[in-house]
């Protein structure tokens, strides 16, 4: 207990302040040691245990993320853990109302005009799925469409077919719950955001102009962004469509039941509002890292991935976004740049890429003809100095000049492939020198 120094001797009042003295210096040294000790183990992009720190900028963006009913259990709820987990903002948009792992799931089409609904052939699955949810489809079905192949007019599936209904009623309906959101981010189940990388780049804009960044696509004399890789509509642009097509509503509702491709639908109603794409690939892009030809350009535009800044990736399956999210948070704490595609390229798929995989297609694509082994195949490629990967299945050769990773393949399809180990490295080097200054796409 403390008294009074005026109730003490003199000579025990300066014992009493002596010791009150070292006890306060040695608690401001302890205090300053442990904050010169805590900023020198900081990292660039602030606390190391707080991977959502340094993403400056996150609150002015609402997600919208657009899924159906028959994928959002199942790729979902590794969003919540990853894609989703330092936005703070979010939307989650379906052909089925449902809470899933305490987050809610919005109807996209509960506002769609009744008549479409009641009569239209693409909103038969939709009737069925309000009237009985999941059980109301048979296990045979499910199975059917979960294996359904692309198409020239997309996937042959009655989800997919319906997916096209969504984009123009899910952009009011973000704008409406989000009005003054400086960009809103539209994004798909198997997509996969880089917040740091595209903080960054949406940096570089007037959020208080229109503006609509994605990876470019054409479907007639319609160009538009692609909705798997993500995209992009700042605050102006997203008002001036959603007005417009409250304007004419029927006229784009009679567009979409004669389309295919909602992200064209939504493409052309922004065209139409005024509102030019920004041809962004390949900061944005339409492939997971591991089946990128970081060598190719897309979409008429003369720009290579390897150079540029990477901001999202497009067909990652479930079990592989804990792993490039793990990753990207390593990234991150460690460098105050982020990742480029030839980062991602030399730090995530190189590694993984060996001599030899079995149950493994690399997508190599030059069909060489039939051989009667694997290592015929590989002579193929080691005899052509620009080949670096082959594979064999069915003993058809396959060889490219492309270097990719790929992906497992089941036991049934007999897929194997190889790559030559002792091109690597040349390879790398060779896209190094071609990069100068090239970082970001813009105006």
């Amino acid at each position: 207990m403390l008294f009074p120094v005026s109730s003490l001797s003199s000579r025990s009042a300066y014992r009493v302040i002596a010791v009150l003295l070292l006890f306060f210096l040695i608690q401001q040294y302890l205090y300053f040691h442990e904050s010169a000790s805590a900023s020198r183990k900081r990292p660039p992009n602030g606390d190391q245990s707080d991977p959502c720190g340094s993403l400056k900028g996150l609150d002015d963006l609402f997600v919208i993320l657009r899924t159906g009913a028959t994928e959002a259990p199942k790729k979902l709820p590794v969003h919540f853990t990853t894609t989703l987990r330092c936005v703070p903002h979010f939307a989650l948009y379906s052909d089925y109302e449902e809470v899933i792992e305490g987050h809610q799931v919005h109807n996209a089409l509960d506002e769609v005009d009744p008549d479409i609904i009641a009569s239209h052939p693409d909103f038969e699955y939709y009737r069925r799925l309000q009237e009985g949810g999941r059980a109301a489809f048979s296990a045979e079905e499910l199975t059917q469409w979960a294996s359904a192949k692309n198409t020239n007019g997309g996937r042959d599936s009655p989800g997919w077919r319906l997916d096209k209904w969504k984009f123009l009623p899910v952009a009011d309906k973000a704008f409406r719950q989000q009005p003054d959101a400086k960009w809103y981010i539209f994004i798909e189940s198997d997509s996969y955001m880089l917040w740091q990388t595209l903080l960054q780049w949406l940096s570089h804009f007037d959020a208080s102009k229109p503006h609509y960044l994605g990876m470019q696509m054409q479907i007639g004399d319609v160009i538009f962004a692609y909705g798997g890789s993500g995209f992009a509509i700042s605050n102006p642009a997203l008002k001036k469509v959603v007005e417009h097509r409250r304007a004419n509503l029927k006229s784009y509702d009679d567009f979409t039941a004669g389309h295919w491709a909602g992200d064209c639908v939504l493409g052309k109603a922004l065209k139409d509002a005024g509102v030019n794409l920004l041809w962004s690939f390949p900061t944005l892009v339409g492939d997971q890292p591991s089946d990128m030809d970081y060598n190719t350009s897309f979409g008429g535009a003369d720009k290579t991935p390897w150079c540029y800044y990477a901001a999202s990736f497009h067909h990652l399956p479930p079990d592989e976004y804990p792993k490039f999210a793990k990753f990207e948070e390593v990234w991150n704490r460690e460098h105050t740049s982020p990742l480029r595609h030839r980062d991602v390229f030399r730090s995530y798929v190189l590694p993984r890429i060996s001599t030899e995989h079995s149950d493994w297609d690399n997508l190599s694509d030059h069909d060489e003809g039939t051989v009667g082994a694997f290592e015929e195949c590989r002579q193929a490629c080691e005899n052509k100095p620009d080949c670096l990967q082959f594979s064999v299945a069915d003993n058809t050769c396959k060889t490219s000049t492309a270097l990719k990773l790929g992906h497992r393949v089941s036991q049934t399809e007999k897929v194997k492939s190889g790559w030559i180990a002792g091109r690597l490295k040349d390879y790398v080097q060779r896209m190094d020198a071609k990069c100068g200054h090239k970082d970001w796409i813009l105006p």
